[in-house]
């Protein structure tokens, strides 16, 4: 269970009751925050334009019988699922992070500097990061400038830069081709994902065996049964007056 769901003083059963009573007369379908409002007929009659969707995540397997479990979150938009598959050549994940560096680009002086991926002159430096590279691909060519490849975490360690983290010697460096490329950004995905380390089966300590205890017996044994008890004779003091 959710830490946060823990109540100091929860309340008891008839005001729990009541409280769920009172949030459910104040729900609407049409907020679809549960699989299944959008099939109510106060949706279906909803304009397309007003309708907020839902983003429902459920099991593949769609067709099977039994019921399909779903988590659905409230969204602000009309952006389904749908659309972003439909648009997968366009998109190319979250740049928000890379607005910064864009917006802080500048020009260095007329003498200019090293870059710091390909390790040639240069004339624009990222601010953001300190460090100064090409804006711009190269004219007549129509490959990715080195903007992107030191801002790409796929790209990491494979700059000039960063030679000596890949254990390569400045002096042997050159340009990764794009069989490298892909091949370094396959490792980088193995390295960041997350890994489930097997710990070593721990075995429980055995626990000191007590010592056995004598059975206790039945019955006692026949020449204890009959010879009797003699208990010891107080000595007759002869100067003791009745």
């Amino acid at each position: 269970m959710d830490v946060s769901w823990k109540q100091e003083k929860p309340v008891d059963f008839h005001t729990f009751c009541e409280k769920l009573t009172k949030q459910m007369l104040s729900y609407s379908p049409q907020h679809r925050k549960y699989p299944g409002d959008e099939k109510f007929r106060l949706c279906t009659r909803q304009p397309k334009a007003k309708r907020r969707h839902a983003n429902i995540s459920s099991i593949s397997n769609r067709n099977s019988s039994a019921s399909s479990l779903a988590t659905a979150t409230s969204t602000h938009t009309n952006l389904t699922i749908e659309v972003f598959n439909n648009n997968k050549k366009r998109l190319c994940g979250d740049l928000s992070a890379l607005y910064c560096h864009v917006a802080s680009t500048k020009p260095t002086d007329l003498s200019g500097r090293i870059c710091v991926v390909c390790g040639k002159r240069c004339y624009t430096v990222c601010v953001a990061c300190g460090e100064a590279m090409h804006r711009c691909p190269k004219k007549g060519t129509n490959d990715a400038p080195c903007f992107c490849h030191h801002h790409n975490t796929s790209f990491f360690g494979l700059s000039k830069k960063d030679a000596a983290l890949a254990g390569t010697r400045i002096k042997d460096w050159a340009f990764p081709t794009q069989t490298k490329m892909d091949r370094h950004r396959n490792d980088i995905h193995k390295t960041l994902e997350p890994r489930v380390i097997s710990l070593p089966p721990i075995t429980p300590r055995p626990q000191p065996i007590p010592p056995p205890v004598p059975p206790l017996p039945l019955s006692l044994p026949p020449q204890e049964l009959s010879s009797p008890v003699r208990h010891e004779e107080v000595p007759i003091n002869p100067n003791h007056v009745i």
